[in-house]
């Protein structure tokens, strides 16, 4: 019974020292005035009270000119615009991503990370011919290894498109990636055997 008493006594003197700490006194602590927080026309930079809730002034970090009137630099004729051309492509953010088609490849019983680096070269180039050919939005790919015993013996990839553009082009563009990448695949495949030959 005492120690419940003593333990509420100590908690009663505990709460009541928490709440008479006052937070908004006006002393100084080491050089900082708190009593400038009170007003906004005290801050740096801001000179009435009708300036601190309207248009803020430009900072003095970003130069007179102001962050947004920075000027792009000029563009030379001569340069490649593909790939401003297939970043063009992306216009509709709105749009939902489905995979339209799946394929499973075969790399073979005993693939390694040599089969996987080809396959990866045959996957860019299927990727490249695809994208320019139909231009769909929204267009990627993803892998995922789905071998039994050998994880990189068959590799299962997705083609992933926009969903409108998947329904005005999905077949043909997937097609045509699954095509180009197997081509590509045992093209490199063939000429890397023949190199090993040698």
């Amino acid at each position: 019974m005492k120690k419940t008493v003593l333990f509420c006594t100590l908690c009663a003197f505990l709460c009541a020292a928490c709440s008479s700490v006052d937070y908004t006194s006006r002393r100084k602590l080491k050089g900082i005035d708190y009593s400038a927080y009170e007003n906004p026309s005290a801050f740096t930079g801001i000179n009435d009270t009708n300036n601190y809730y309207g248009q803020l002034p430009d900072p003095s970090v970003l130069g007179e000119g102001g962050l947004f009137q920075q000027t792009e630099p000029a563009v030379d004729e001569s340069a490649d615009f593909t790939s401003e051309e297939i970043a063009a492509s992306y216009g509709r953010y709105t749009d939902v991503t489905v995979v339209a088609a799946a394929k499973r490849v075969s790399l073979g019983a005993s693939a390694n990370s040599k089969n996987m680096a080809l396959f990866q070269k045959a996957l860019d180039a299927a990727y490249k011919k695809a994208l320019r050919t139909y231009r769909p939005s929204g267009f990627t790919y993803s892998i995922s290894s789905v071998g039994a015993v050998n994880p990189l013996s068959d590799i299962e990839v997705s083609c992933i498109l926009g969903e409108q553009a998947a329904n005005e082009v999905g077949q043909v563009t997937c097609d045509l990636f699954f095509d180009e990448l197997v081509r590509q695949y045992n093209t490199l495949l063939k000429e890397a055997q023949h190199h090993a030959a040698l």
